[in-house]
Protein backbone atom coordinates (compact mmCIF):
# COMPACT_ATOMS: atom_id res chain seq x y z
CA UNK A 1 0.00 0.00 0.00
CA UNK A 2 1.35 3.82 -0.98
CA UNK A 3 2.28 6.05 1.41
CA UNK A 4 -0.72 8.28 0.30
CA UNK A 5 -3.12 5.22 0.50
CA UNK A 6 -1.78 4.64 4.38
CA UNK A 7 -1.91 8.45 4.87
CA UNK A 8 -5.96 8.64 3.79
CA UNK A 9 -6.73 5.35 5.55
CA UNK A 10 -5.40 6.38 8.79
CA UNK A 11 -7.44 10.03 8.31
CA UNK A 12 -10.66 8.00 7.43
CA UNK A 13 -10.11 5.72 10.72
CA UNK A 14 -9.40 8.83 12.86
CA UNK A 15 -12.73 10.47 11.80
CA UNK A 16 -14.50 7.12 12.18
CA UNK A 17 -13.11 7.43 15.81
CA UNK A 18 -14.02 11.42 16.44
CA UNK A 19 -17.51 10.82 15.53
CA UNK A 20 -18.00 7.21 17.10
CA UNK A 21 -16.78 8.79 20.40
CA UNK A 22 -19.73 11.36 21.50
CA UNK A 23 -22.09 8.52 20.38
CA UNK A 24 -20.98 6.26 22.22
CA UNK A 25 -20.74 8.83 25.26
CA UNK A 26 -23.90 9.32 24.97
CA UNK A 27 -25.28 6.19 24.80
CA UNK A 28 -23.16 5.79 28.57
CA UNK A 29 -25.14 8.13 29.71
CA UNK A 30 -28.46 7.30 28.50
CA UNK A 31 -28.10 4.25 30.50
CA UNK A 32 -26.77 6.03 33.86
CA UNK A 33 -28.12 8.86 35.67
CA UNK A 34 -26.02 10.76 38.82
CA UNK A 35 -28.26 12.28 41.16
CA UNK A 36 -27.44 14.47 43.98
CA UNK A 37 -28.41 13.92 47.52
CA UNK A 38 -28.43 16.28 50.53
CA UNK A 39 -27.10 14.06 53.22
CA UNK A 40 -25.82 10.57 52.96
CA UNK A 41 -28.06 8.15 55.02
CA UNK A 42 -27.23 7.11 58.14
CA UNK A 43 -27.82 3.02 57.32
CA UNK A 44 -30.03 1.72 54.50
CA UNK A 45 -31.96 -0.30 56.45
CA UNK A 46 -35.81 1.67 56.82
CA UNK A 47 -36.86 -1.19 59.44
CA UNK A 48 -34.18 0.52 61.75
CA UNK A 49 -34.66 4.28 61.21
CA UNK A 50 -37.16 6.96 60.02
CA UNK A 51 -34.70 8.75 58.18
CA UNK A 52 -35.76 10.56 54.87
CA UNK A 53 -32.42 10.32 53.69
CA UNK A 54 -32.52 6.81 53.47
CA UNK A 55 -35.92 7.03 52.22
CA UNK A 56 -35.36 9.06 49.02
CA UNK A 57 -32.57 6.36 48.27
CA UNK A 58 -33.74 3.13 48.76
CA UNK A 59 -37.99 3.30 48.91
CA UNK A 60 -39.69 1.98 45.61
CA UNK A 61 -36.29 1.82 43.86
CA UNK A 62 -34.46 -1.15 45.95
CA UNK A 63 -37.65 -2.05 48.35
CA UNK A 64 -40.89 -2.50 47.86
CA UNK A 65 -45.05 -2.64 49.40
CA UNK A 66 -47.67 -4.73 49.36
CA UNK A 67 -49.40 -1.29 48.79
CA UNK A 68 -47.41 1.59 46.49
CA UNK A 69 -48.29 5.61 46.76
CA UNK A 70 -48.17 6.54 43.65
CA UNK A 71 -47.27 9.90 42.00
CA UNK A 72 -50.75 11.01 42.57
CA UNK A 73 -50.92 10.11 46.39
CA UNK A 74 -53.17 7.34 45.44
CA UNK A 75 -53.10 3.88 46.64
CA UNK A 76 -52.47 1.21 44.31
CA UNK A 77 -52.07 -2.62 44.52
CA UNK A 78 -48.28 -3.40 44.06
CA UNK A 79 -46.81 -6.65 45.38
CA UNK A 80 -49.74 -7.17 46.13
CA UNK A 81 -51.84 -7.64 43.03
CA UNK A 82 -55.02 -7.01 44.76
CA UNK A 83 -56.72 -7.00 48.39
CA UNK A 84 -60.50 -7.91 49.76
CA UNK A 85 -62.23 -7.00 52.71
CA UNK A 86 -66.11 -7.15 53.86
CA UNK A 87 -65.47 -6.07 57.55
CA UNK A 88 -62.61 -3.38 57.30
CA UNK A 89 -60.73 -6.04 60.49
CA UNK A 90 -59.90 -8.94 57.82
CA UNK A 91 -58.12 -7.62 55.30
CA UNK A 92 -56.79 -10.73 52.29
CA UNK A 93 -53.89 -10.04 49.99
CA UNK A 94 -53.55 -12.14 46.79
CA UNK A 95 -49.21 -11.72 45.94
CA UNK A 96 -48.46 -11.12 42.70
CA UNK A 97 -47.05 -14.07 41.48
CA UNK A 98 -43.41 -14.58 40.07
CA UNK A 99 -42.17 -11.56 41.73
CA UNK A 100 -38.26 -12.33 42.82
CA UNK A 101 -36.04 -10.72 45.61
CA UNK A 102 -32.99 -9.90 44.29
CA UNK A 103 -31.23 -12.88 45.80
CA UNK A 104 -33.19 -14.71 42.75
CA UNK A 105 -35.84 -16.58 45.36
CA UNK A 106 -39.90 -15.99 44.89
CA UNK A 107 -41.65 -13.75 47.25
CA UNK A 108 -43.90 -15.74 49.38
CA UNK A 109 -47.09 -14.92 52.06
CA UNK A 110 -44.41 -16.58 54.71
CA UNK A 111 -42.30 -13.20 53.71
CA UNK A 112 -45.18 -11.07 54.31
CA UNK A 113 -45.69 -12.90 57.63
CA UNK A 114 -41.85 -12.28 58.40
CA UNK A 115 -42.30 -8.77 57.87
CA UNK A 116 -45.06 -7.71 59.87
CA UNK A 117 -44.48 -10.25 62.39
CA UNK A 118 -40.92 -9.04 62.75
CA UNK A 119 -42.53 -5.07 62.86
CA UNK A 120 -44.26 -6.13 66.46
CA UNK A 121 -41.84 -7.51 68.03
CA UNK A 122 -40.32 -4.76 70.37
CA UNK A 123 -37.05 -6.67 70.54
CA UNK A 124 -36.38 -5.87 66.77
CA UNK A 125 -36.97 -1.78 67.74
CA UNK A 126 -38.97 -0.81 64.74
CA UNK A 127 -39.29 2.72 64.47
CA UNK A 128 -42.94 2.49 63.72
CA UNK A 129 -43.51 -0.32 65.90
CA UNK A 130 -46.92 1.53 67.28
CA UNK A 131 -48.46 1.55 63.65
CA UNK A 132 -48.49 -2.55 63.62
CA UNK A 133 -49.96 -3.76 67.24
CA UNK A 134 -53.44 -3.78 65.82
CA UNK A 135 -52.67 -6.42 63.60
CA UNK A 136 -53.89 -9.61 65.75
CA UNK A 137 -53.79 -12.26 63.60
CA UNK A 138 -51.39 -13.09 60.26
CA UNK A 139 -52.76 -16.11 58.76
CA UNK A 140 -50.77 -17.44 55.37
CA UNK A 141 -53.17 -19.68 53.49
CA UNK A 142 -51.40 -20.88 50.81
CA UNK A 143 -47.71 -19.43 49.06
CA UNK A 144 -49.23 -16.44 47.46
CA UNK A 145 -52.42 -15.60 49.66
CA UNK A 146 -52.21 -13.85 53.48
CA UNK A 147 -54.98 -12.53 55.94
CA UNK A 148 -54.10 -9.62 58.49
CA UNK A 149 -56.85 -9.60 61.05
CA UNK A 150 -57.03 -6.17 63.00
CA UNK A 151 -58.46 -5.97 66.60
CA UNK A 152 -60.19 -2.41 65.48
CA UNK A 153 -61.10 -0.64 62.48
CA UNK A 154 -57.75 1.60 61.37
CA UNK A 155 -58.24 3.65 58.78
CA UNK A 156 -54.81 3.82 57.86
CA UNK A 157 -53.93 0.19 57.77
CA UNK A 158 -53.33 0.30 53.99
CA UNK A 159 -52.08 3.61 54.08
CA UNK A 160 -49.49 1.67 56.63
CA UNK A 161 -48.90 -1.10 54.14
CA UNK A 162 -47.73 1.24 51.86
CA UNK A 163 -45.30 2.97 54.25
CA UNK A 164 -41.26 3.07 54.30
CA UNK A 165 -41.37 0.31 57.37
CA UNK A 166 -43.68 -2.12 55.86
CA UNK A 167 -41.10 -3.12 52.87
CA UNK A 168 -41.06 -6.94 51.78
CA UNK A 169 -37.80 -8.39 52.00
CA UNK A 170 -36.80 -11.87 52.65
CA UNK A 171 -35.70 -13.55 56.01
CA UNK A 172 -32.47 -14.66 55.28
CA UNK A 173 -31.58 -11.24 54.46
CA UNK A 174 -32.24 -9.52 57.33
CA UNK A 175 -28.49 -9.23 58.70
CA UNK A 176 -27.83 -7.43 55.08
CA UNK A 177 -30.21 -4.53 55.77
CA UNK A 178 -28.48 -1.98 57.34
CA UNK A 179 -25.82 -1.98 54.51
CA UNK A 180 -27.05 -3.82 51.56
CA UNK A 181 -30.70 -4.04 51.82
CA UNK A 182 -32.36 -6.80 49.34
CA UNK A 183 -35.98 -5.99 48.05
CA UNK A 184 -38.04 -6.61 44.87
CA UNK A 185 -37.01 -2.89 43.16
CA UNK A 186 -36.12 -2.04 39.89
CA UNK A 187 -33.09 -1.75 41.45
CA UNK A 188 -30.01 -3.42 43.37
CA UNK A 189 -27.86 -1.85 46.14
CA UNK A 190 -24.89 -2.39 43.71
CA UNK A 191 -22.11 0.05 46.24
CA UNK A 192 -21.61 2.12 48.52
CA UNK A 193 -18.61 4.48 48.99
CA UNK A 194 -18.92 6.01 52.49
CA UNK A 195 -18.72 9.82 52.18
CA UNK A 196 -18.86 10.05 48.27
CA UNK A 197 -21.59 7.65 46.39
CA UNK A 198 -24.28 5.53 46.98
CA UNK A 199 -24.37 3.02 43.19
CA UNK A 200 -27.85 0.76 42.16
CA UNK A 201 -27.88 -1.32 39.14
CA UNK A 202 -30.53 -2.15 37.24
CA UNK A 203 -32.53 -5.33 38.56
CA UNK A 204 -32.82 -7.29 34.96
CA UNK A 205 -35.66 -9.16 36.59
CA UNK A 206 -37.69 -6.59 38.04
CA UNK A 207 -41.66 -7.65 38.19
CA UNK A 208 -43.09 -4.46 36.25
CA UNK A 209 -42.49 -5.25 32.70
CA UNK A 210 -40.57 -2.57 30.51
CA UNK A 211 -38.97 -0.73 33.81
CA UNK A 212 -36.38 0.42 34.68
CA UNK A 213 -35.39 2.18 32.03
CA UNK A 214 -31.63 3.40 33.23
CA UNK A 215 -29.22 0.94 33.81
CA UNK A 216 -27.64 2.28 36.97
CA UNK A 217 -27.67 5.28 39.61
CA UNK A 218 -25.09 6.91 41.14
CA UNK A 219 -26.11 8.99 44.11
CA UNK A 220 -23.72 11.75 45.02
CA UNK A 221 -23.60 12.96 49.00
CA UNK A 222 -23.48 16.90 48.61
CA UNK A 223 -24.76 19.28 51.44
CA UNK A 224 -24.02 22.63 50.05
CA UNK A 225 -26.36 24.30 47.80
CA UNK A 226 -23.70 25.95 46.18
CA UNK A 227 -21.26 22.64 45.81
CA UNK A 228 -24.47 21.31 43.94
CA UNK A 229 -25.18 23.98 41.45
CA UNK A 230 -21.68 23.77 40.59
CA UNK A 231 -21.90 20.00 40.10
CA UNK A 232 -24.82 20.58 38.14
CA UNK A 233 -23.46 23.32 35.75
CA UNK A 234 -20.30 21.37 35.28
CA UNK A 235 -21.67 18.00 34.41
CA UNK A 236 -20.95 16.12 37.40
CA UNK A 237 -24.47 15.31 38.15
CA UNK A 238 -27.39 15.08 36.00
CA UNK A 239 -30.31 15.96 38.99
CA UNK A 240 -30.81 17.80 41.78
CA UNK A 241 -33.98 16.56 43.26
CA UNK A 242 -33.64 18.51 46.81
CA UNK A 243 -30.43 20.64 47.08
CA UNK A 244 -30.59 23.46 44.86
CA UNK A 245 -31.07 26.28 46.86
CA UNK A 246 -34.20 28.13 45.79
CA UNK A 247 -32.39 31.46 44.71
CA UNK A 248 -30.83 29.45 42.18
CA UNK A 249 -34.14 28.67 40.08
CA UNK A 250 -34.49 31.51 38.09
CA UNK A 251 -31.23 31.60 36.67
CA UNK A 252 -31.42 27.74 35.44
CA UNK A 253 -34.37 27.87 34.31
CA UNK A 254 -33.15 30.74 31.40
CA UNK A 255 -30.40 28.17 30.65
CA UNK A 256 -31.42 25.89 28.00
CA UNK A 257 -29.73 23.12 29.52
CA UNK A 258 -31.80 22.82 32.66
CA UNK A 259 -35.31 22.13 33.56
CA UNK A 260 -37.00 23.44 36.42
CA UNK A 261 -39.90 21.16 37.90
CA UNK A 262 -41.89 22.77 41.01
CA UNK A 263 -44.15 21.24 42.73
CA UNK A 264 -45.99 19.99 46.52
CA UNK A 265 -44.50 17.97 49.21
CA UNK A 266 -45.33 16.53 52.09
CA UNK A 267 -42.17 17.64 54.10
CA UNK A 268 -43.69 20.31 57.00
CA UNK A 269 -40.74 22.00 57.65
CA UNK A 270 -41.14 23.10 61.65
CA UNK A 271 -40.13 24.42 64.65
CA UNK A 272 -40.01 21.85 67.08
CA UNK A 273 -40.08 23.16 70.68
CA UNK A 274 -39.41 20.29 73.61
CA UNK A 275 -43.05 20.63 75.41
CA UNK A 276 -41.12 18.48 78.51
CA UNK A 277 -39.03 21.29 79.62
CA UNK A 278 -39.59 24.76 80.87
CA UNK A 279 -40.54 26.85 79.90
CA UNK A 280 -41.99 25.02 76.54
CA UNK A 281 -43.96 23.31 79.18
CA UNK A 282 -46.54 26.58 79.07
CA UNK A 283 -48.42 26.97 76.18
CA UNK A 284 -48.65 30.69 77.06
CA UNK A 285 -44.61 30.40 75.83
CA UNK A 286 -45.35 28.42 72.66
CA UNK A 287 -48.07 30.59 71.74
CA UNK A 288 -46.04 33.75 72.19
CA UNK A 289 -43.17 32.30 69.93
CA UNK A 290 -45.98 31.93 67.56
CA UNK A 291 -47.03 34.71 67.18
CA UNK A 292 -43.09 36.48 67.31
CA UNK A 293 -42.71 34.44 64.25
CA UNK A 294 -43.40 36.15 60.35
CA UNK A 295 -43.81 32.67 57.74
CA UNK A 296 -44.34 35.32 55.06
CA UNK A 297 -40.60 36.82 55.78
CA UNK A 298 -39.42 33.28 57.21
CA UNK A 299 -40.62 31.90 53.65
CA UNK A 300 -38.82 34.58 51.55
CA UNK A 301 -35.79 34.75 53.53
CA UNK A 302 -35.01 31.00 53.77
CA UNK A 303 -36.86 29.74 50.09
CA UNK A 304 -37.13 33.13 48.20
CA UNK A 305 -40.74 32.41 48.42
CA UNK A 306 -40.80 28.82 46.99
CA UNK A 307 -43.49 26.71 49.15
CA UNK A 308 -46.46 27.59 51.49
CA UNK A 309 -47.06 29.32 54.53
CA UNK A 310 -48.60 26.57 57.16
CA UNK A 311 -50.66 26.16 60.21
CA UNK A 312 -51.03 22.46 61.15
CA UNK A 313 -49.32 19.51 60.40
CA UNK A 314 -51.51 18.61 57.17
CA UNK A 315 -50.33 20.13 54.46
CA UNK A 316 -51.52 20.89 51.29
CA UNK A 317 -51.31 17.33 49.42
CA UNK A 318 -53.44 15.90 52.22
CA UNK A 319 -57.40 15.42 50.93
CA UNK A 320 -58.71 16.69 54.91
CA UNK A 321 -56.34 19.78 54.63
CA UNK A 322 -57.51 23.05 56.02
CA UNK A 323 -56.01 26.13 55.62
CA UNK A 324 -54.85 26.79 59.13
CA UNK A 325 -52.05 29.49 57.82
CA UNK A 326 -53.76 32.87 59.48
CA UNK A 327 -55.14 30.94 62.89
CA UNK A 328 -52.08 32.62 64.61
CA UNK A 329 -50.92 35.78 63.00
CA UNK A 330 -47.83 37.42 63.64
CA UNK A 331 -48.25 40.10 66.50
CA UNK A 332 -45.21 40.43 68.31
CA UNK A 333 -47.38 42.86 70.55
CA UNK A 334 -49.23 39.49 72.16
CA UNK A 335 -46.09 37.59 72.08
CA UNK A 336 -44.46 40.04 74.32
CA UNK A 337 -47.98 39.79 76.53
CA UNK A 338 -48.12 36.08 76.71
CA UNK A 339 -44.42 36.00 77.64
CA UNK A 340 -45.04 38.34 80.62
CA UNK A 341 -47.96 36.65 81.42
CA UNK A 342 -45.80 33.19 81.67
CA UNK A 343 -43.44 35.74 84.28
CA UNK A 344 -40.96 36.01 81.37
CA UNK A 345 -41.29 39.83 80.77
CA UNK A 346 -37.98 40.13 79.88
CA UNK A 347 -37.47 37.17 77.51
CA UNK A 348 -35.13 34.02 77.89
CA UNK A 349 -32.25 32.60 76.58
CA UNK A 350 -32.30 29.31 74.04
CA UNK A 351 -30.70 26.92 71.58
CA UNK A 352 -31.43 25.92 68.68
CA UNK A 353 -30.09 23.08 66.83
CA UNK A 354 -29.84 22.38 63.01
CA UNK A 355 -28.32 20.16 60.96
CA UNK A 356 -26.32 21.84 58.50
CA UNK A 357 -26.63 18.62 56.12
CA UNK A 358 -30.13 20.09 54.95
CA UNK A 359 -29.60 23.83 54.50
CA UNK A 360 -32.85 25.11 54.46
CA UNK A 361 -32.72 24.38 58.93
CA UNK A 362 -29.95 26.73 58.87
CA UNK A 363 -31.44 29.52 56.80
CA UNK A 364 -34.86 29.04 58.19
CA UNK A 365 -33.23 28.96 61.78
CA UNK A 366 -31.27 32.29 61.04
CA UNK A 367 -34.22 34.41 60.09
CA UNK A 368 -36.63 32.76 62.64
CA UNK A 369 -33.79 33.61 65.36
CA UNK A 370 -33.91 37.71 64.15
CA UNK A 371 -37.47 37.57 65.07
CA UNK A 372 -37.59 35.86 68.13
CA UNK A 373 -34.97 38.57 69.37
CA UNK A 374 -37.34 41.28 68.80
CA UNK A 375 -39.63 39.77 71.21
CA UNK A 376 -36.86 39.83 74.14
CA UNK A 377 -35.97 35.67 73.32
CA UNK A 378 -32.64 35.17 72.63
CA UNK A 379 -31.37 32.34 70.67
CA UNK A 380 -28.06 30.78 69.92
CA UNK A 381 -28.03 28.70 67.32
CA UNK A 382 -25.96 25.31 67.32
CA UNK A 383 -24.80 23.24 64.63
CA UNK A 384 -24.26 19.76 65.10
CA UNK A 385 -24.11 16.42 62.39
CA UNK A 386 -27.31 14.81 61.42
CA UNK A 387 -25.91 11.42 63.74
CA UNK A 388 -26.26 13.69 66.78
CA UNK A 389 -29.23 15.59 65.61
CA UNK A 390 -30.88 11.67 65.46
CA UNK A 391 -29.36 10.66 68.76
CA UNK A 392 -29.98 13.68 70.81
CA UNK A 393 -32.70 15.31 69.67
CA UNK A 394 -34.96 12.73 67.86
CA UNK A 395 -33.84 10.83 70.65
CA UNK A 396 -33.23 7.35 68.45
CA UNK A 397 -32.98 4.52 71.46
CA UNK A 398 -30.36 4.40 73.63
CA UNK A 399 -31.79 8.09 74.80
CA UNK A 400 -34.47 8.26 76.68
CA UNK A 401 -34.92 12.10 76.72
CA UNK A 402 -34.21 14.45 74.05
CA UNK A 403 -31.57 17.37 74.59
CA UNK A 404 -32.60 20.54 72.97
CA UNK A 405 -34.68 23.32 73.29
CA UNK A 406 -35.63 24.23 70.08
CA UNK A 407 -34.84 22.36 66.25
CA UNK A 408 -35.74 22.88 62.75
CA UNK A 409 -36.39 20.00 60.54
CA UNK A 410 -38.41 19.22 58.04
CA UNK A 411 -40.96 16.24 58.55
CA UNK A 412 -41.17 14.52 55.07
CA UNK A 413 -43.76 11.33 55.81
CA UNK A 414 -46.98 11.88 54.67
CA UNK A 415 -50.36 11.53 57.07
CA UNK A 416 -47.90 12.16 60.06
CA UNK A 417 -50.28 13.45 62.40
CA UNK A 418 -50.07 10.54 64.52
CA UNK A 419 -46.90 11.93 65.96
CA UNK A 420 -48.98 14.65 68.17
CA UNK A 421 -50.77 11.61 69.57
CA UNK A 422 -47.66 10.30 70.63
CA UNK A 423 -46.38 12.01 73.73
CA UNK A 424 -43.20 9.89 73.86
CA UNK A 425 -42.27 12.08 70.57
CA UNK A 426 -39.47 13.61 70.60
CA UNK A 427 -41.21 17.21 71.06
CA UNK A 428 -43.00 15.19 73.84
CA UNK A 429 -46.44 16.82 73.82
CA UNK A 430 -49.18 14.96 75.55
CA UNK A 431 -52.88 16.33 74.89
CA UNK A 432 -55.48 14.13 75.92
CA UNK A 433 -58.04 15.81 73.82
CA UNK A 434 -55.77 15.60 70.39
CA UNK A 435 -55.07 12.00 71.17
CA UNK A 436 -58.83 11.37 71.78
CA UNK A 437 -59.55 13.23 68.52
CA UNK A 438 -56.40 11.03 66.49
CA UNK A 439 -58.16 7.33 67.78
CA UNK A 440 -61.56 8.66 66.89
CA UNK A 441 -60.33 9.42 63.56
CA UNK A 442 -58.34 5.85 63.48
CA UNK A 443 -61.57 4.42 63.97
CA UNK A 444 -63.72 6.26 61.40
CA UNK A 445 -63.73 4.92 57.63
CA UNK A 446 -66.71 7.59 57.23
CA UNK A 447 -65.27 10.30 54.81
CA UNK A 448 -67.15 13.34 55.65
CA UNK A 449 -67.45 12.34 59.34
CA UNK A 450 -63.33 11.48 59.20
CA UNK A 451 -62.96 14.78 57.39
CA UNK A 452 -64.80 16.63 60.69
CA UNK A 453 -62.13 14.85 63.05
CA UNK A 454 -59.18 15.97 60.94
CA UNK A 455 -60.59 19.87 61.40
CA UNK A 456 -60.89 19.64 64.90
CA UNK A 457 -57.38 18.73 65.25
CA UNK A 458 -56.42 20.95 62.82
CA UNK A 459 -57.62 23.62 65.40
CA UNK A 460 -56.49 22.21 68.74
CA UNK A 461 -52.73 21.32 66.84
CA UNK A 462 -53.33 25.55 65.97
CA UNK A 463 -54.82 26.75 69.58
CA UNK A 464 -52.22 24.23 71.27
CA UNK A 465 -49.24 25.42 69.10
CA UNK A 466 -46.86 22.48 70.60
CA UNK A 467 -44.53 23.67 67.31
CA UNK A 468 -44.36 26.16 65.05
CA UNK A 469 -45.30 25.31 61.39
CA UNK A 470 -43.09 27.37 59.24
CA UNK A 471 -44.41 26.12 55.60
CA UNK A 472 -44.00 23.76 53.55
CA UNK A 473 -40.79 22.67 51.82
CA UNK A 474 -41.29 23.06 47.71
CA UNK A 475 -40.95 20.14 44.96
CA UNK A 476 -37.69 21.64 43.39
CA UNK A 477 -35.98 19.74 41.19
CA UNK A 478 -32.86 20.98 39.01
CA UNK A 479 -32.39 18.54 35.97
CA UNK A 480 -30.49 18.25 32.92
CA UNK A 481 -32.71 18.43 29.85
CA UNK A 482 -33.49 15.62 28.43
CA UNK A 483 -33.87 13.90 31.52
CA UNK A 484 -37.75 12.33 31.78
CA UNK A 485 -40.01 10.27 33.91
CA UNK A 486 -39.82 13.14 37.30
CA UNK A 487 -42.35 13.42 39.73
CA UNK A 488 -43.77 16.80 39.80
CA UNK A 489 -45.27 16.39 43.39
CA UNK A 490 -44.21 14.51 46.39
CA UNK A 491 -46.92 12.56 48.18
CA UNK A 492 -44.41 10.43 49.88
CA UNK A 493 -40.72 10.78 50.41
CA UNK A 494 -39.85 8.39 48.08
CA UNK A 495 -37.45 9.34 45.12
CA UNK A 496 -39.21 7.14 42.81
CA UNK A 497 -36.60 5.78 39.99
CA UNK A 498 -38.47 3.56 38.10
CA UNK A 499 -39.56 5.51 34.92
CA UNK A 500 -36.96 8.02 34.74
CA UNK A 501 -34.71 7.95 31.48
CA UNK A 502 -33.16 9.83 29.20
CA UNK A 503 -34.90 11.20 25.47
CA UNK A 504 -34.04 10.27 22.59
Amino acid sequence: MSLRRVMVALVLTLAAVVAEAPAARAQQQAGTLVVQVTAEPPGLDMTASPATAIQTTIHYNVQENLVKLDKHGKLVPWLAERWYTTDNLNYTFFLKKGVRFHNGRETRAEDVKFVLERAMNPETKHPHRARYLGITSIIVKDDYTVTLTLKAIDSNFLLTMSRPGSVIYPREAVDSLKTAPVGTGPFVVSEWVRGDRLVLARNKDYHVKGLPHLDRIVYRFIPDPNSALAALRAGDIDVSPFGIGPENAPDLKKDPRFQVITGDTTNDVILAMNNAKAPFSDKRVRLAVTHAINKEEVLKGAMFGYGKILGSNVDPLNPYFVDMSKEKPYDPARAKKLLAEAGFPNGFDAVLKVAPQYYYTVRTGEVVVGQLAKVGIRVKIEQIEWGQWLGRVYCLPPCTTPEYDLTIIGHGEPWDINNYANPKYYFRWDNAEFQKLFKASEATLEDKKRQELYAKMQKTLADEAPVVWLYMHPRLVAAKKGVTGLWRDLPAMALDLSEVTWQK
